[in-house]
């Protein structure tokens, strides 16, 4: 394309140039590897011209882009000239997680509607894919979001999952301001895009989006944005990762109060009481929130820890059972109940769930020094 601002592929970014009074910009999310960009399919499939960009280190799009500018300034200027080159009069942004971030602070410049999902709009919260993730020593110079975008002039839809503190917290920090539709899915946590694809509504949201109309509020949204509810919710959190049991149980119980239905409130409150070692209050509130959301897997592994510290064997190898085959808490429901098999002196069965955790959490060096131990003393006998 002659005299373009940038070219058209570039490692961090793709253009698709279109006859169109509208453009899209698409922002990737972490871990994003060169030439490869979320959003793809969707940018190749509108009508919009469209660009799909991605950081490529985790500095959350608070910094320069390869091939677009030095700094953040830069980028976005690089956005607005290619605007103006297509001939665009109307410009949107959209992205999730660290995409959703920058989706917020390259669109609120450039006069966008934004549409992000699942981002941190504080960059300081415990716990949250900001402190985990992003590039060591960096610093962000835009640390909180909410100045920025009290100047927006278009609308931003903001979307958290109730089942996230850190993302429902960072919706909670903008959602009073006027330009600003946030809300929040029930049993939902930090991955609201592919909830909302495995649903068929994703698609649907970015037409009527790009088709500037109000997007409507979520049919299972819940009280996650009501009163403090989300900051309350969020302190239990904290408390939670600094290992403060008795705060975590405390502020999880005040956030049970606001909204009883919360399923992570239910969860964070049952995992403090268990910590404090009482057992009888963990299994009501961790039953609770498997109830009102059997996909929290953290809440079922932890439910059947309460129930073997209360001595119902039988019942918690049952409950480990049924969480066994599961890709993340797999190994550890394997190893807890090959740990009440060793003890009860059934080591066939020892073995099985040994070998089983092994396989699915190998990194773990004590579930291969159990297997090593038990492996050993057959071999001695």
């Amino acid at each position: 394309m002659s005299d373009s601002p940038t070219p058209l592929d570039h490692p961090r970014f793709r253009v698709f140039p279109r006859k169109s009074e509208k453009l899209a910009i698409f922002f990737s999310g972490s871990n994003t590897t060169d030439h490869s960009f979320e959003w793809l399919e969707t940018a190749r499939r509108i009508d919009a011209s469209a660009i799909v960009v991605s950081n490529g280190r985790n500095q959350w799009y608070q910094a320069g882009i390869d091939g677009l500018g030095r700094d953040r300034t830069e980028v976005t200027g690089s956005f607005r000239h290619w605007a103006k080159h297509l001939g665009a009069r109307s410009l949107y942004t959209v992205g999730a997680a660290m995409g959703g971030t920058g989706a917020l602070l390259h669109g609120v410049p450039l006069g966008a509607r934004v549409l992000a999902f699942s981002c941190e709009t504080q960059m300081d919260l415990v716990g949250g894919n900001v402190q985990r993730l992003m590039e060591k020593g960096f610093t962000p110079p835009v640390p909180d979001l909410r100045p920025m975008v009290e100047k927006a002039q278009a609308p931003i839809f903001l979307y958290a999952g109730e089942s996230d503190p850190v993302d429902l917290c960072s919706a909670f920090n903008l959602a009073d301001l006027p330009n600003v539709f946030a809300d929040s899915l029930r049993r939902v946590q930090h991955g609201v895009v592919s909830y909302l694809d495995r649903k068929g509504r994703l698609a649907p949201m970015i037409d009527a989006f790009l088709d500037d109309q109000h997007l409507p509020r979520m049919p299972e949204g819940g009280w996650g944005l009501e009163e403090q509810f989300a900051e309350t919710l969020y302190a239990a959190h904290r408390a939670d990762v600094e290992r403060r049991w008795g705060d975590a149980a405390r502020l999880a119980k005040r956030a049970m109060n606001n909204y009883p239905r919360s399923d992570y409130a239910n969860y964070l409150h049952g995992k403090g009481m268990l910590h404090l070692g009482k057992f009888s209050h963990a299994e009501n509130a961790l039953a609770a929130a498997v109830a009102l959301n059997p996909g929290l897997t953290p809440a079922r592994l932890l439910l059947a820890r309460a129930i073997e510290r209360m001595g119902r064997l039988d019942e918690a190898v049952a409950a480990y059972a049924q969480i066994a085959d599961h890709p993340i808490i797999g190994g550890r429901a394997n190893f807890a109940a090959g740990q009440i098999h060793s003890r009860r002196g059934d080591m066939i069965s020892a073995m099985a769930c040994f070998r089983r955790a092994v396989e699915m959490d190998p990194q773990r060096a004590n579930f291969r020094a159990r297997l090593q131990e038990l492996d050993g003393a057959e071999a001695a006998a």
